[in-house]
C-alpha cells in the first residue's frame, strides 16, 4: 500500500502541473494550434485552482 502524500507534496505537485500545462499552452498558441492551446490552458487552470484550494486561497 502506498504511503499518503503530505499536503505540501500535493500542493507542489498541483503547482508544477499547472505551470507545465500553461507553458505547453503558450507554446501551442505560438505555433498556431489554438484548439490544443485552449485544452492545455483549461488543464493548467484546473491544476492551479487545485493548488489554490489546497493552499487555502479562495
Amino acid at each position: 500500500m502506498a504511503t499518503k502524500r503530505t499536503l505540501e507534496e500535493r500542493m507542489i505537485d498541483a503547482e508544477m502541473r499547472g505551470n507545465r500545462y500553461l507553458a505547453e499552452a503558450n507554446e501551442a498558441e505560438e505555433r498556431g494550434h489554438q484548439a490544443k492551446a485552449e485544452k492545455l490552458f483549461d488543464k493548467g487552470q484546473f491544476w492551479l485552482d487545485r493548488y489554490n484550494l489546497l493552499a487555502g486561497n479562495y
